[in-house]
């Protein structure tokens, strides 16, 4: 059915450079004179070649985009002219904040800010090497990540899981995140100290560096590895390491981890008895096994996460070891951004984790005779009414769910 909305030319408008600032979004896109985009709304520039990359191009904005900004900036002006303001302080002004402007980072709709944080360590990553800012970003990456996630738990893993399924676009670095997520979940679930911890997470960051560029291929390539490809990523985890600690990461444990985190097999005994950098590689590969499963490559859909969870939360008897109890335990048997069928027939997407590992709070999307259901239902699987009889494969659900509403629900 044709879309009813017309389409509307955009008009573009200059965009001075005066404004520009390093770690300073701007809610709209910064293109050049033909409308290509250069920088999207929202996200910072983040080192200083990229600000002399955009201050050497004519700038342009979208009119509709930018008016409300340049409005407030207008505002913001005439105020310090009435101060008598200097030229300088006058051309210096920022645009004046909208009301309950305190609140704008946590009004931003949750999905911008993780692409944001995707694209920001997209951009670290692609620049670890003696003298560069890399460290400096990529741990300013790992601190918001987990402001945001001790914000909003359950919506932070519905929407890394919810993205995994349904798109490969920047797959390697979403994969970081969502990795991120869950290892230190699972870790804090397990008491490992803070410093063990902050570790394992630097480490779930920059695991795949040598292998940035072409991870991201493979993710969107239908034809299986070259023996060229399949040699880089025999050496990812060794050439990384070695990679990160010539670049200047001076934390030793966490370059241990990334050497280790395809290691063939874990050591003899019981994980207590393990070398520390074992224990947590070993989680490391686990999470990242579970997280790729869980996410969609052009040649296949994404597992189910009870598919997901019988590759990476099993020991060798075939249950749930001390690990992968643990991370059932983090992100239960249906994690948020996962689809499921209830025993009434409904399919819905799992908005939070429950009280149980196998017992999620559900959105009903569709209703038990395949019609969408006009307005998502709220459904606490401990009812038996409502129990989950399974998980849906992502692919298989057509109805898309509106995001920010059923964050509202929980």
């Amino acid at each position: 059915m044709p879309c009813a909305c017309p389409a509307i030319a955009v008009k573009l408008v200059p965009f001075s450079h005066q404004y520009l600032r390093l770690d300073e979004p701007l809610p709209f896109g910064l293109r050049d004179a033909t409308g290509r985009l250069l920088l999207d709304a929202g996200l910072r520039i983040e080192s200083p070649a990229r600000l002399a990359e955009l201050t050497r191009q004519e700038l342009f904005a979208d009119e509709g985009e930018s008016a409300d900004w340049n409005r407030r900036l207008t505002a913001a002006m005439e105020v310090m002219i009435r101060q008598e303001a200097t030229l300088g302080q006058v051309a210096a002004a920022r645009p004046q904040p909208r009301a309950r402007q305190a609140t704008a980072a946590a009004a931003f709709p949750l999905a911008e800010q993780w692409r944001e944080l995707v694209t920001r360590l997209e951009g670290a990553l692609r620049e670890v090497r003696s003298g560069s800012d890399w460290r400096a970003r990529v741990f300013a990456v790992h601190g918001q990540a987990r402001q945001i996630y001790l914000r909003r738990p359950d919506a932070s893993l519905y929407q890394l899981v919810y993205e995994a399924g349904h798109s490969s676009e920047k797959y390697s670095c979403h994969h970081a995140l969502l990795t991120l997520l869950i290892c230190e979940e699972t870790a804090t679930r397990m008491a490992w100290p803070q410093d063990w911890v902050d570790s394992l997470g630097r480490a779930a960051l920059t695991m795949n560096v040598a292998m940035l560029r072409l991870q991201g291929q493979l993710a969107l390539s239908e034809l299986p590895p070259t023996p060229e490809a399949r040699a880089e990523i025999d050496a990812h985890a060794e050439k990384g390491a070695r990679m990160l600690e010539q670049a200047g990461l001076v934390d030793r444990l966490c370059l241990e981890v990334v050497r280790l985190h395809h290691a063939a097999s874990p050591p003899e005994g019981s994980l207590a008895e393990w070398p520390l950098e074992h224990r947590l590689s070993q989680l490391l590969h686990r999470v990242d096994v579970f997280c790729a499963l869980l996410s969609r490559r052009a040649t296949r859909e994404a597992m189910s996460p009870l598919q997901a969870a019988r590759k990476a939360c099993l020991g060798p008897g075939g249950t749930p070891d001390e690990i992968g109890a643990a991370l059932l335990k983090a992100v239960g048997l249906y994690p948020p951004g996962s689809f499921v069928e209830l025993v009434n027939g409904e399919v819905g997407i799992v908005v939070a984790r429950g009280r149980r590992a196998n017992l999620p709070y559900v959105a009903a999307l569709v209703s038990a005779n395949g019609n969408p259901l006009g307005e998502p239902v709220l459904r606490d699987s401990l009812n038996q009414r409502h129990a989950v009889k399974g998980a849906v494969p992502a692919g298989s659900v057509k109805v898309r769910p509106p995001h920010e509403c059923l964050m509202a629900l929980r």
